[in-house]
């Protein structure tokens, strides 16, 4: 009798423990079946690719200068020109217009500087012999009203290179064939229709002087 109740009550203890064996199971089974899915990291670290791009704000990098033609060291073909209260040297105006009328091909240099301080804007022109020319320009600045300006700026990165319409009056091109008063081409002011073209190295501006 004894015996059988100690058997009846070995499996009563044995019914209440099976549901608690059941439930461990099936988390047992499921952490090892997630451990296999997910491939270890070896870290906690971030696993996506880090972003190639460095510039502030995601942004694209700044394009490069121009090249400058000013660096090539070409020789002006008429004494270069600077525009403050008036033109300095005067005859330099007639020595350009001649060029330009003429049908040739040169370099034409001039500066703007209306003040006050420096506030220059330096012009390099290929006159190309048909009535245009390859033109870059480069600036400085220091200085406002009120302001005194410390050391002379060096000059800011050249523009891109453009070709530009030469402008010459009827009048002109008349006093230029007389030698007469009148004949004069202002290198600063007398160009229009600028359109940006590809770049031209040293070496393609003194092959289009020498085409014609």
């Amino acid at each position: 009798m004894r015996a059988h109740r100690v058997i009846q009550g070995a499996l009563l203890l044995a019914a209440a423990q099976l549901p608690f064996i059941v439930a461990c199971a099936r988390v047992e089974g499921s952490d090892r079946a997630e451990a296999e899915a997910e491939p270890d990291r070896g870290d906690d670290t971030d696993p996506r690719p880090e972003s190639s791009d460095t510039t502030s704000g995601g942004g694209a990098d700044a394009p490069d200068p121009a090249l400058d033609l000013f660096a090539c060291g070409f020789e002006p073909s008429c004494e270069p020109v600077t525009m403050h209260a008036y033109p300095i040297p005067p005859e330099a105006l007639p020595c350009a217009a001649k060029l330009v009328t003429g049908g040739g091909t040169g370099v034409l240099s001039s500066l703007l500087a209306p003040g006050p301080y420096i506030d220059e804007t330096e012009s390099l022109i290929f006159v190309l012999g048909d009535g245009s020319a390859l033109v870059q320009t480069r600036e400085r600045h220091c200085g406002r009203e009120g302001m005194e300006c410390g050391p002379t700026p060096v000059w800011e990165a050249p523009s891109p290179h453009r070709i530009c319409d030469l402008v010459v009056s009827p009048d002109v091109e008349a006093a230029c064939e007389e030698d007469a008063e009148g004949c004069g081409w202002r290198p600063w002011a007398d160009v229009a229709n600028c359109r940006a073209v590809e770049e031209h190295s040293c070496e393609d501006v003194t092959a289009l002087l020498a085409a014609r």
